[in-house]
């Protein structure tokens, strides 16, 4: 039976890579069309429509990935703790590969922690767009009747697991889309996340949230966000961040928060400890030592040199306003 199902996903990988046009050919500024959108509305190639139906939840998490190992420590360190504690569904969402021989090992993988959930997508950061929206496409409709939230989380990044239940039970906001809020700027132009002007010449970016962990009311999805996505009125961006989190959400009149306890990884502090979700890790190796001294309890600045300039820093700058208001008590007392 096994072989059988092996064989049948590797044949709609196969098909999948043949019949579509997601790929990005010129990898500066990609733009998708309508029609690449309606890729997100294919049937899963491996699906997981039973993981809501007869439940009820407060909230579903999901995991973007696109690295089997970065999903195995995830799933070895605080999705086991969600799962085993507090009985908390976790998908890891993921596209289909450029080499289609792995997909053997895709399955291999699904049979055995029963967690994937694979799109008919070919695997791309140039595809972000469209993974996002196969991943809203879906919850809405197998998941958001039974779920409040949608918590949407990078592969990479790492959660307190009590801190989060109680944000989640307690504190998240039902009226916003939660997470690492960024002002309102300039597009980037250049570099991997780049876009041209010719491709994109809408030169300001609207408030929006990083990818690396959104909070998504269901509501939100079913009746505001997912319409607007398929009626853009502005070209349809690769960076799911920008497009649904910035343009999509502005198009639909969605607030955007910034979530109470998110940190960008700091390599002086001991991040995990005193928050709830720790993004933007520069490499696995980080991550899993912010995890270890987390869970171990001690101390582990890895960035002594930049710890110490931070102490003497702020000593500095606490003893020449001293001196300052020294000075300025003496000149007032010879008046």
């Amino acid at each position: 039976m096994e072989k059988i199902l092996i064989l049948i996903s590797i044949f709609y990988c196969i098909n999948a890579k043949l019949s579509t046009n997601s790929t990005c050919n010129n990898c500066i500024g990609k733009i998708h069309s309508k029609q690449d959108l309606q890729l997100a509305r294919q049937i899963p190639i491996i699906d997981k429509s039973h993981s809501c139906p007869n439940h009820r939840y407060t909230f579903f998490i999901i995991v973007k990935s696109g690295s089997f190992e970065k999903r195995n420590f995830t799933r070895s360190t605080w999705a086991k703790e969600i799962i085993e504690h507090f009985n908390i569904p976790i998908l890891y969402a993921i596209g289909y590969p450029k080499d289609s021989d792995l997909q053997k090992d895709i399955i291999a993988e699904d049979l055995k922690y029963h967690d994937l959930l694979q799109f008919n997508i070919l695997e791309s950061y140039y595809n972000l767009t469209l993974k996002t929206t196969s991943v809203l496409l879906w919850y809405d409709r197998y998941c958001s009747k039974n779920s409040e939230y949608l918590l949407y989380v990078d592969d990479d990044v790492l959660i307190h697991v009590d801190k989060l239940i109680m944000y989640m039970y307690r504190t998240v906001n039902n009226d916003s889309i939660q997470g690492w809020f960024e002002k309102s700027g300039h597009i980037q132009r250049k570099g991997m996340g780049g876009v041209s002007v010719d491709d994109f010449p809408i030169d300001i970016v609207p408030d929006y949230l990083w990818g690396a962990a959104v909070v998504y009311p269901s509501h939100i999805i079913s009746n505001r966000l997912i319409s607007a996505i398929f009626n853009s009125t502005v070209p349809i961006f690769f960076r799911d961040d920008v497009f649904i989190n910035g343009f999509m959400a502005q198009q639909a009149g969605i607030k955007r928060e910034q979530m109470e306890g998110i940190l960008c990884f700091d390599p002086t502090e001991d991040d995990l400890d005193s928050n709830m979700i720790v993004i933007d890790f520069k490499n696995e190796e980080a991550r899993e030592n912010t995890w270890n001294c987390y869970k171990n309890g001690v101390k582990c600045n890895k960035n002594l040199p930049l710890l110490l300039f931070k102490i003497f820093s702020g000593i500095f700058l606490s003893m020449v306003l001293i001196c300052y208001c020294a000075k300025y008590r003496f000149n007032v007392n010879d008046e």
